[in-house]
Parts: C-alpha cells; structure tokens; sequence
C-alpha cells in the first residue's frame, strides 16, 4: 500500500514520462502515461484520507475518478478528457493535437490536485 509520497513521485515520473513522449511525438502512448499520471496524482490526495483503491483493481478507475470529481469538482470536465484521449490515442492512434489536448488536461488536473492538497506533483 504506498503513502501519499510514493503515489506522488509516481506521478511526477509518469507525468515527465508523458511530456518527453509528446516531444519525440510518439503521440499514441501520450494517453496512456496521462491517465496514470493523474491516477497516481488522485492516489496521493487519496491516501491522506486513508483510501487506496489500487487495492481493487477491479473497481479501482471508477471508484477513484468518482471520488476525485467529488472532491476536486473542477478538474471534472479533465478527468473525461484524459480518458476520452486514453481511448483515442491507444486505440485509434490519433494526431499530436489530442495527445496534446491530453497533456494540457494532465497539467491542469495536477495543478489543481497541487494546490488543493500540497502535495507536490511537478
């Protein structure tokens, strides 16, 4: 079970990861590392209330953007972009402007998730 510095740091790997992969425009795994980028964000201001839906896999996407849209209601309209891009891009490998719309919605998402709870995400 990781604490909210071990999510956190996940999620700046993965959020860096998600930028370099962008620059090389390898555009279809753009998605993918935006989406758990913002999932290991959403993990670490979890954890401080003691919840972890990791330990569930099977429900673990649902249950976490539902608390997070709870919780942290204006990155709502994000979260859906983020997943809506994790399906284009991985599934339909579409152009640089939806991984970049992506990687806008991520740096928006981990800004607010930074400031509302400290954590440091960048």
């Amino acid at each position: 079970m990781g604490d909210s510095a071990h999510h956190s740091s996940l999620a700046r790997e993965k959020r860096e990861a998600a930028l370099d992969e962008y620059q090389k425009g390898r555009y279809t795994v753009v998605g993918d590392l935006a989406l758990k980028a913002v999932e290991q964000a959403i993990e670490a201001a979890a954890s401080r209330e003691g919840l972890h839906f990791h330990l569930n896999p099977r429900t673990a996407h649902a249950r976490r953007t539902t608390w997070a849209k709870r919780k942290f209601p204006s990155i709502a309209a994000d979260l859906d972009l983020v997943w809506g891009a994790y399906g284009d891009l991985g599934y339909d490998g579409l152009n640089g402007r939806r991984a970049y719309e992506a990687i806008q919605a991520m740096e928006r998402i981990m800004n607010e998730i930074e400031s509302e709870t400290g954590i440091r995400l960048k």
